[in-house]
């Protein structure tokens, strides 16, 4: 399986994961990734992305120019702002109970982990079509992340995240969940699934390739449509259209895009 992490716009190219550590943890349905970033005051490529589930943020790490370290950007869901960026240090992961801890430092000080949860333990490991990092502490605070089985897009604007997936049978399916109006309880999912009720559900879209990038598109009710379009060199834009006249149209900040194994 390849994995693309792109936060939108400028395409700088890079390999694989800040902290070799964790490069073990990952399955069979998940190889090498590939990773572009773009940040208002750095140029570096994306680690991942924590969509909180249990607390109205978005953390964000990035590798940066130095070894075993990363960028650590939280934004706030209430206002869309960038709350404080920092160097963190990473330290060697420690496996337990089916989970892989990546210690965060600053300035040689414990800052907080990252847990990544083994997909291998999973009821369907093929499901993970993207890495599942489940968990992100900071200090005292503990914050859940979003995950979902056989997701092919995952992102966030200033207003809103959303995630593209799969059901059972392949079908795509696309869900919001709107920045002003965070949940910030969890709800049960299946297949290990990790999420709070969603703003905005439409099944029965359509992915179509250009030679630029892709774009994914959902028909509403009401005359309404969805649509994400993802380019090759970084950006994209979540648009909504109304009878094809456009009603909304929002950047998106980041955005990762998973597949399937293909073994």
């Amino acid at each position: 399986m390849r994995r693309l992490l792109i936060l939108a716009a400028v395409a700088l190219a890079a390999c694989g994961n800040p902290n070799s550590s964790t490069s073990t943890t990952t399955t069979q349905a998940a190889t090498a990734t590939a990773t572009q970033l773009a940040a208002r005051d750095s140029h570096s490529p994306i680690w991942f992305f924590c969509d909180g589930i249990d607390a109205p943020v978005v953390y964000l790490f990035a590798n940066t120019s130095t070894q075993n370290q990363t960028r650590f950007i939280e934004y706030d869901k209430r206002t869309g702002a960038t709350v404080r960026s920092l160097d963190l240090q990473l330290g060697e992961g420690d496996g337990a109970a089916g989970s892989v801890y990546i210690p965060l430092q600053q300035s040689g000080q414990d800052f907080g982990h990252v847990r990544q949860v083994q997909a291998g333990n999973f009821q369907t490991p093929a499901g993970a079509y993207t890495t599942p990092y489940t968990s992100v502490q900071i200090g005292e605070r503990n914050v859940e992340c979003r995950w979902l089985p056989r997701t092919r897009v995952a992102g966030f604007t200033g207003r809103r995240s959303f995630v593209i997936h799969e059901d059972a049978d392949g079908d795509l399916i696309y869900t919001t969940f709107d920045f002003a109006n965070a949940a910030t309880q969890p709800i049960d999912q299946t297949n290990n699934g990790r999420s709070t009720r969603f703003s905005v559900e439409v099944r029965g879209g359509q992915e179509s390739v250009r030679p630029d990038g892709s774009d994914f598109t959902f028909p509403g009710r009401d005359g309404f449509s969805y649509h994400v379009a993802l380019k090759n060199d970084g950006t994209g834009q979540l648009q909504v259209l109304r009878n094809s006249a456009q009603v909304q149209s929002e950047p998106l900040t980041a955005y990762i895009v998973g597949q399937a194994s293909q073994d």
